[in-house]
């Protein structure tokens, strides 16, 4: 009987024995088991950071690449913004120039122009508006003289004698010419606002008349010299529209590029 109940302990011994090893192994499976995620976890934060850290760096590199492509972009743009700061100021001094040669033609012209029919050109050919022969010789001599004094630089004088020609002779064919040259005399003497009203007179007065394409071009002069642009700009644009052709529209086109170089249009 002794024996048996030997038996019987050893046996519920060794059963608790085995319950106690496997508890253990258990509990030591359930704790890796529970560990894995933790450590699976600080790996991919780690793998997240290094990422991170690449993507920074790429970044800035992009970053350096670009501000010194700008750098050289921009040190290009200065060099153009220079050289075309030059071409505009050469092209500015060359019509500069050309206007300035210009204006001592057409002061030149203002006072000599025509009036040589006093040094023995027949002045009814060349300044009439019809035909030389339906004026009398006062008038013609009244004419001439008052065109002599304008060759002599007198314009003050100049004026009153275009005066009293037109007063005394208000239909000649001289009359648009006499006008305009009065309107000239003052604009040699820069009473542009003078010459504004007597060249607009040669337009209105004598329509048709060969002057009226000067007339517009010298307005609008006038205006540039007042600084009235816009205005200016509508004088000009006119002769260019109304008398493509001549003279006075090529000198009325130099005039306009000037004011566009000169920012004034």
């Amino acid at each position: 009987m002794h024996k048996a109940a030997d038996v019987g302990v050893r046996s519920v011994v060794s059963r608790f024995f085995l319950l106690v090893v496997f508890s253990v192994l258990l509990s030591a499976a359930f704790a890796a088991f529970a560990a894995v995620p933790v450590d699976i976890e600080k790996r991919l934060q780690r793998i997240e950071r290094l990422l991170d850290n690449q993507n920074l760096l790429q970044m800035y590199t992009v970053q350096q690449a670009l501000k010194q492509e700008l750098s050289r972009l921009r040190g290009d743009v200065d060099i153009i913004n220079h050289e075309l700061s030059q071409l505009k100021q050469q092209q500015k001094d060359i019509y500069v120039d050309l206007d300035q040669r210009i204006v001592e033609l057409e002061n030149k012209i203002s006072s000599q122009q025509v009036v040589a029919g006093s040094e023995g050109i027949a002045p009814a050919v060349v300044e009439a508006e019809g035909s030389a022969n339906t004026g009398s010789l006062s008038e013609q001599e009244s004419y001439q003289a008052a065109l002599s004094v304008l060759k002599g630089s007198q314009y003050e004088t100049a004026i009153e004698s275009f005066q009293f020609f037109l007063a005394d002779y208000p239909n000649s064919d001289y009359a648009a010419n006499a006008q305009y040259w009065m309107a000239e005399a003052y604009y040699v003497l820069k009473d542009y606002s003078s010459a504004v009203e007597h060249f607009r007179k040669v337009i209105n007065a004598y329509p048709g008349s060969r002057k009226t394409a000067d007339a517009y071009l010298k307005i609008g002069f006038s205006f540039y010299e007042l600084k009235e642009w816009a205005k200016a700009k509508v004088e000009l644009e006119k002769v260019l529209a109304d008398y493509p052709a001549s003279t006075a529209a090529r000198l009325a086109q130099s005039r306009l590029q000037k004011m566009q170089l000169e920012k004034r249009i």
